[in-house]
């Protein structure tokens, strides 16, 4: 019986050696580069991992990404809202056209002359247009631009040097 009990107590002994031995000279390993892999990593612990660091640095990249794109889109949408209400705004205050006139170039300049317009919107004021002579951009002045003036004055688009210059104009 006591030889047994030593027999026992011996390779109860010879395991946990081997085991102490095999945890001194086995190379460390790391249970989140493991998970990651799906082998087994040894090189590193847990503790000395770098993984879970780079990991999150990318998440937080890949947020303020989202983040800027966010901020883009936000801005590119308030431009097109405030486009689309400066629009309205003229179309809204476009005069009555009373006579139409000419739209020319000079030069890289497009001329508008002999239009005549109404003083208010809408022809409210029937009486007494006002001539009108401009350089540049009528819609300042008139809510016309020089597309519509144009295609007015033409009786439609067409590609004339006046429709050629605007677009290079703008």
């Amino acid at each position: 019986m006591v030889t047994v009990l030593l027999i026992v107590l011996g390779a109860v002994l010879s395991i946990a050696l081997r085991a102490a031995i095999r945890q001194l000279w086995m190379p460390k390993f790391c249970s989140w580069c493991t998970r990651a892999s799906g082998h087994e990593v040894t090189g590193h612990t847990d503790d000395q991992c770098q993984g879970p660091r780079l990991a999150q640095s990318q998440r937080a990249e890949i947020e303020a990404t989202h983040q800027r794109d966010l901020q883009r889109s936000e801005a590119r949408l308030t431009e097109h809202t405030e486009k689309r209400k400066a629009e309205r705004a003229r179309t809204a205050a476009r005069l009555r056209i009373e006579h139409i006139g000419n739209v020319t170039t000079r030069g890289r300049e497009i001329h508008i002359t002999g239009w005549r317009f109404s003083t208010h919107p809408f022809g409210t004021e029937v009486t007494g247009g006002q001539a009108y002579s401009y350089v540049g951009a009528p819609e300042q002045t008139s809510g016309w631009n020089v597309d519509e003036l144009h295609a007015i004055a033409h009786g439609g688009a067409c590609r004339c040097d006046v429709a050629r210059l605007a677009r290079i104009v703008r």
